[in-house]
C-alpha cells in the first residue's frame, strides 16, 4: 500500500506562482487559463514553485515527514502522484522530478508517477489494497475513491495539517490495516 501526496497544490505552492506569473492577484482572475497553462509548456516552470510556508515553518517538509514516517511505521510506503500541464508529460515530468530532489521530497523512483490518470493507482496491483491519495482537486479523489482507494482532499494553502490532514491520514492507514 502506498501513501501518494500531490505535488500542485498539496506540497508545491502551484496557485501562488501561477497567479505571479501572469500578474494577478489570485490565479482564478486569469482570463484564459487553458491558454495560461499551454504558455508553460516546454518550460521550467515547475522549477521555480516554493514549497509552502508559514512563518518559519515548511509546511511542504512538515507534511512529507509526517506521511513518510507514518507510512512506515505501519508498514507501508509513500509516494508522489503528480499530474502533468496537459500536453506537457515528459517535459512536466523532468521538471517536477528535479523541483523534488531539489527540496529533498524524492521518493523511490518506482513511487513517482506523473500522470492525469491518478485513479489508475488508487489500488495496489499485488494485493487489492487501497492506497492513498492526498489531493488538492476533488475531481481527482473522487476518481480514485470511485476506482477503489482512498482519497483525502487537503489544500495546503487553506487546510491545517495538524488538526485535519495528520488525522485523516492515521485513519486512512488505521481503515487499511484492518483490511
Amino acid at each position: 500500500m502506498i501513501v501518494y501526496l500531490d505535488m500542485d497544490g498539496v506540497i508545491a505552492d502551484f496557485f501562488k506562482k501561477f497567479a505571479e506569473t501572469y500578474k494577478v492577484d489570485h490565479w482564478k482572475s486569469i482570463k484564459d487559463k487553458e491558454r495560461a497553462l499551454i504558455n508553460l509548456q516546454n518550460t521550467d516552470w515547475f522549477m521555480h514553485l516554493e514549497p509552502f510556508k508559514e512563518d518559519s515553518t515548511n509546511l511542504s517538509s512538515k507534511i512529507v515527514k509526517f506521511v513518510k514516517k507514518t507510512s512506515k511505521r505501519n508498514g507501508h510506503d509513500w509516494g508522489i502522484c503528480s499530474s502533468p500541464i496537459r500536453g506537457d508529460h515528459n517535459n512536466s515530468a523532468f521538471w517536477k522530478r528535479l523541483w523534488l530532489l531539489k527540496h529533498g521530497f524524492m521518493p523511490t523512483v518506482e513511487n513517482l508517477v506523473i500522470t492525469s490518470n491518478k485513479h489508475k493507482y488508487a489500488v495496489n496491483k499485488l494485493d487489492g489494497r487501497p492506497n492513498i491519495l492526498i489531493d488538492d482537486k476533488p475531481e481527482n479523489v473522487k476518481r480514485f475513491e470511485n476506482a477503489g482507494g482512498i482519497g483525502i482532499r487537503f489544500q495546503t494553502d487553506k487546510d491545517d495539517i495538524e488538526e485535519y490532514l495528520f488525522p485523516k491520514i492515521e485513519e486512512a492507514l488505521e481503515q487499511i490495516n484492518k483490511l
